[in-house]
C-alpha cells in the first residue's frame, strides 16, 4: 500500500474580541463535559430533514424534588384511601437518591436489583437493606432474570422513581411490623401462601397495589390538574430551549412533537415552557410542523391507528374527525397516528428523521426495532454522572492500573499452570527426561506450584483492593446504587440500553445550540477484546 502524503491540520483565523463580546461566543468553543452530545454510532444532521421530540422530561424537564414528591404524596395518600394501607405510611419519607434509572424490582422476593450488560446481578436492596455478597448469590445463583416474566419489573422512566421508592418504603415497613409480630394488614400472606416462594410478606401484593395507585392518580387526572395549577413549581424553563429549536428551523428542518400527553395539558406545559420566549414565535406551536398529542407511543410505532384532528382550543380536547390530508398542515393539531402514516404526510422517512426522547422503550428502543428512525436519548442524570467522572478521575485511573495488573498477572498465571500441568504430566509419566534431569525438574515443579500459590494470593489481595477502591467510587456518584451506567468494570443494564439503542445520548435538549445544524457526530471506534490486547502488545514492542 502506497504511504499517503501526510495532510496538515486545518487552521483558523482568530476573530476580533470584541466581535466574539457582542457574540457572547467563545473562540476556543470548548464545552463543559455535561453538555456535550455524545455518539454511539456515526450521524450526520445535514441528512436529518426532520427532527421529532418527546414532551415529558425532554423537552419539559420537570424540577426533580417537588414533582417527585408530589407522586410519591399522592400515592401513598390513594393506598390509604382505597387500597386499606394504615395511617402511620405517612411518616414515610421520599428519598430522591435512592432510586436510579434501569433497576429491576422483583415482586417475589420484594428486591430492587442493579444488573449489569450480561444480567449478572451487582447489587440487591430488600427494602432499604443492602443485601450481601453471600445473600445475592443465595438469591439468584441459579436464577435467570427473565424481563419478559412478570415477575419482574423494569424502573427505565424517571416517572417510576417514586414508585420504586414508596415500595421499597413499604417492604422496609412490613417487614418490620413482621419482626414485632404486628398484623401486616392488605399484604398478609393467606394462610396456605407459598412462603417459600414469597417470603415473609405478600411482595407481590404490595408491588400491585402500588403500581395501581399510582395509574389511577395518573388517570383521573388528579397529578396533573395540580401541576397545572402551578406550573413554575414543577417544571424547569431553559432560555436556550427555544434558541435551539429555532436554529434547527432556520436551517430548514422540520420540527414535530410527538408526546404521549393529551392536548390540554400539552398545551398549558408549552405554553409555559415556550409562549412568548422568542418575538418570532407567537405561539409555541409556531416552533412545529407538525403537533401530535396522545401519541400511544409505543403502540405508534406498532400499530395503524388513525390520525385525528384536535381543535386547538384552551381548556377542551374536542376532536374533530379523522385526518384524510396528504400532508401536515401547520398550526393543526393531531392525536394518535401512526409512523406509516406519519412519513408519508411528513414526506420524510427512516433516517431521515432524528426523534429525541427520554424513555428508552417508548421513545428509543420501538423507534429503533420497528423505524429507522434515527435517535438521541435524553438522560437528564448525564451531568451528575459526567461531574462524577471528574471528581472521580484519579480514583478510576487507579482502577485502572489495577486491572491492567489483574489482568498481566491472570495471563502470567495461564502460562505457568499450563507449564506446571506439563512438568507433572512428565513426572508421573517418567517419560519426557532423562534420570539425570528428573531431580531438577521435580525441584523446579514444587517451587513453581509455591510461586503459583504466591500469585494466585497477590491477585486475591488486588481483587479485594479493587472492590474497596470501587466502593469509594461509586461514592463519587449514586450513595446506593453507585455509576448510573456502569455495573463495576462493565456496563450497567441502562448503560447497555444506552449504547445499543441510542444513536446519540446527551443530557438535554438545549445542547443542540452549541453545535451546528449539520454537525457531523463521529462514534469513536469500538474495539473488542482482541483488538485492545494486540494494541497492547504493539505498544511493548
Amino acid at each position: 500500500m502506497s504511504q499517503q502524503p501526510e495532510l496538515p491540520d486545518p487552521s483558523f483565523t482568530p476573530i476580533d474580541r470584541d466581535l466574539l463580546a457582542a457574540l457572547d461566543a467563545d473562540e476556543e468553543g470548548m464545552l463543559e463535559a455535561q453538555d456535550a452530545i455524545y455518539t454511539n454510532r456515526d450521524l450526520d444532521l445535514a441528512h436529518i430533514k426532520a427532527v421529532g421530540f418527546d414532551m415529558d422530561y425532554t423537552l419539559a424537564i420537570y424540577q426533580k424534588q417537588p414533582m417527585e414528591q408530589l407522586q410519591y404524596d399522592l400515592t401513598l395518600e390513594r393506598l390509604i384511601a382505597g387500597a386499606g394501607y394504615p395511617n402511620e405510611i405517612r411518616a414515610l419519607k421520599y428519598d430522591p437518591t435512592f432510586i436510579v434509572r434501569g433497576l429491576i424490582l422483583d415482586k417475589r422476593n420484594g428486591h430492587l436489583i442493579k444488573m449489569d450488560t450480561h444480567g449478572r446481578v451487582a447489587r440487591v436492596f430488600h427494602g432499604r437493606r443492602r443485601l450481601d455478597a453471600e445473600e445475592i448469590h443465595e438469591a439468584y445463583r441459579n436464577a435467570k432474570i427473565r424481563l419478559s416474566s412478570t415477575t419482574f419489573a423494569s424502573v427505565d422512566t424517571l416517572f417510576s422513581m417514586p414508585e420504586a421508592c414508596l415500595y421499597a418504603n413499604l417492604v422496609e415497613y412490613f417487614e418490620a411490623r413482621r419482626k414485632d409480630g404486628k398484623p401486616l394488614g392488605p399484604v398478609e400472606l393467606p394462610s396456605n401462601a407459598e412462603v417459600q416462594l414469597l417470603g415473609h410478606v405478600n411482595t407481590w401484593k404490595l408491588f400491585d397495589d402500588v403500581r395501581n395507585a399510582i395509574d389511577d392518580i395518573h388517570r383521573d387526572g388528579t397529578l396533573k390538574n395540580i401541576i397545572m395549577a402551578d406550573l413554575p413549581s414543577y417544571f424547569v424553563v431553559d432560555p436556550g430551549l427555544p434558541l435551539a429549536l429555532h436554529k434547527l428551523r432556520s436551517s430548514g428542518k422540520k420540527l414535530f412533537l410527538l408526546t404521549n400527553s393529551f392536548w390540554i395539558y400539552t398545551h398549558a406545559v408549552m405554553t409555559y415552557l415556550l409562549g412568548g420566549q422568542l418575538r418570532e414565535y407567537a405561539s409555541w406551536r409556531q416552533y412545529f410542523d407538525a403537533v401530535i398529542v396522545g401519541g400511544r407511543k409505543p403502540r405508534f410505532f406498532t400499530e395503524r391507528d388513525p390520525f385525528l384532528e384536535i381543535a386547538p382550543a384552551e381548556g377542551t380536547e374536542q376532536v374533530i374527525g379523522e385526518v384524510t390530508s396528504e400532508r401536515f398542515e401547520r398550526g393543526r393539531v393531531y392525536q394518535g397516528g401512526n409512523i406509516e402514516a406519519f412519513e408519508r404526510m411528513a414526506a420524510a422517512q427512516g433516517e431521515e428523521i432524528l426523534y429525541v426522547g427520554d424513555h428508552i422503550f417508548g421513545d428509543i428502543l420501538r423507534s429503533k426495532k420497528d423505524s429507522r428512525w434515527r435517535t438521541c436519548l435524553i438522560v437528564e442524570e448525564l451531568e451528575d454522572e459526567v461531574k462524577g467522572s471528574l471528581s472521580g478521575s484519579g480514583t478510576i485511573e487507579l482502577l485502572t492500573a489495577i486491572d491492567d495488573r489483574r489482568h498481566a498477572i491472570d495471563d502470567l498465571l495461564g502460562q505457568k499452570r499450563a507449564l506446571l500441568d506439563r512438568m507433572e504430566t512428565s513426572i508421573g509419566l517418567g517419560n519426557g527426561v532423562g534420570a539425570e534431569l528428573r531431580p531438577r525438574l521435580e525441584e523446579a515443579a514444587k517451587r513453581l506450584r509455591k510461586e503459583i500459590d504466591v500469585a494466585k494470593r497477590s491477585l486475591r489481595a488486588l481483587d479485594r483492593e479493587a472492590h474497596e477502591i470501587q466502593e469509594g467510587l461509586d461514592k463519587h456518584f449514586n450513595v446506593w446504587w453507585g455509576r448510573l451506567l456502569k455495573s463495576n468494570n462493565e456496563l450497567s443494564r441502562f448503560g447497555a440500553q444506552v449504547e445499543l439503542y441510542a444513536d446519540t445520548y446527551t443530557s438535554k435538549v438545549s445542547n443542540f445550540l452549541r453545535y451546528s445544524p449539520v454537525h457531523f457526530f463521529r462514534a469513536p471506534r469500538e474495539l473488542m477484546s482482541h483488538d485492545v490486547a494486540m494494541s497492547k502488545r504493539g505498544a511493548k514492542r
